[in-house]
């Protein structure tokens, strides 16, 4: 099954709206035709506020836990990870082996917030 996101025309109009771009232009991102900062900002708006649903090309998170550097890592795909340091709570996430991200001593549903933002980061890559 190809990578794609299932949107409603309204939805594709609305981002066409948004973004002041074509037909096209939404169609391209949305199917994964384009690689691009615009690109990945109309899938993630899709996803995150006018219920596009992805395809189920993505695989699900791998969990791993670490007991000797007492982490736990978290995987969607290659590009995407979260590393939890259960010593401090200290949470980091790497994108392309970048940290983007580092949040200090995180509460446990300021972790579960991060962890969909996280796999909704990982669906528009």
């Amino acid at each position: 099954m190809d990578k794609r996101i299932y949107l409603n025309e309204s939805g594709m109009k609305k981002l066409r709206e948004i973004f002041k771009v074509s037909h096209v232009t939404v169609w391209k991102a949305l199917t994964y035709k384009t690689e691009s900062a615009l690109a990945e900002k109309i899938r993630y708006t899709a996803l995150s506020k006018l219920g596009g649903t992805p395809s189920r090309w993505f695989p699900d998170c791998e969990t791993t836990h670490e007991e000797m550097e007492r982490t736990m890592t978290q995987r969607w795909g290659e590009r995407v990870k979260l590393i939890v340091y259960k010593d401090t709570g200290d949470v980091a996430v790497f994108i392309d082996g970048k940290k983007e991200r580092e949040e200090k001593n995180m509460m446990m549903r300021d972790f579960l917030e991060l962890q969909k933002e996280v796999e909704l980061k990982a669906m528009t890559l």
